[in-house]
C-alpha cells in the first residue's frame, strides 16, 4: 500500500503552459482524453527544465499508471506541450 496522498489536477488543450500541483511530487498516473490523437511533455520545474515524461497517445481515453514510487519531479511538475483535438489530461500527483 502506497503512502502517498495523491491529488489530481487537470489540465486542458489551449491552456499556457503551466507549472502543476506542489513544488516536489510523483507523478502516479496520468488520465488523458481526446477526440484525436494526443501528445505532451511534462517537464521538471520550467519549460526549459528536464523532460520527464513524453508521450503520444490514441484518440479516446487513456489511462497512463506509473509503477511504484512513480517519477519525483523535484522542482515541481510543469506541463510544457499539449497538443491534440479536444485534449483534458489529468495529472496524478503525491
Amino acid at each position: 500500500m502506497s503512502s502517498f496522498e495523491v491529488k489530481a489536477y487537470n489540465v486542458a488543450l489551449g491552456a499556457a503552459p503551466v507549472a502543476v500541483g506542489p513544488s516536489r511530487s510523483r507523478i502516479k498516473g496520468v488520465l488523458v482524453y481526446g477526440t484525436a490523437a494526443v501528445s505532451f511533455t511534462l517537464k521538471s520545474g520550467s519549460a526549459s527544465g528536464e523532460t520527464l515524461l513524453d508521450l503520444t497517445l490514441p484518440s479516446g481515453w487513456n489511462d497512463v499508471y506509473i509503477p511504484d514510487n512513480g517519477i519525483l519531479a523535484e522542482e515541481g511538475v510543469f506541463v510544457s506541450a499539449l497538443t491534440g483535438t479536444g485534449a483534458l489530461v489529468t495529472l496524478l500527483l503525491g
